[in-house]
């Protein structure tokens, strides 16, 4: 499935088009992001440390990581859908709004604005 990718600000990296198979964990989706984007993750950090980077959805649900991403699917994800890293265990309303922005001005352009890895 693909999934779109969209990094956290003042990390220079534009949103990505990843593909994933659907028994991939969202650890391995973790993983390949941030490696795509050149971020490191930092392995030791506990799960709710506000510096542990972790994959949210549009709605600002976190997607837990230790499932395939088909436990996901029809509830939490679709395919196509969009997942922000992020550090924390939640998403601010203004990041969460201002990703929904780009992803309707993207979807209004003629054009893409992510890259397929």
């Amino acid at each position: 499935m693909y999934l779109r990718i969209v990094f956290p600000e003042g990390v220079h990296a534009r949103p990505l088009h990843m593909f994933f198979a659907k028994r991939q964990e969202g650890t391995k989706v973790l993983e390949a992001a941030c490696a795509a984007a050149g971020l490191s993750i930092e392995k030791g950090r506990l799960v709710g440390s506000p510096e542990r980077l972790n994959l949210f959805t549009m709605d600002g649900d976190l997607l837990r990581l230790d499932l395939d991403l088909e436990a996901h699917l029809g509830s939490t994800l679709q395919p196509s859908s969009w997942l922000l890293v992020e550090k924390g265990n939640r998403v601010s309303e203004e990041r969460l709004g201002m990703v929904r922005q780009a992803a309707m001005e993207q979807q209004g352009a003629a054009g893409s604005a992510c890259s397929l890895m």
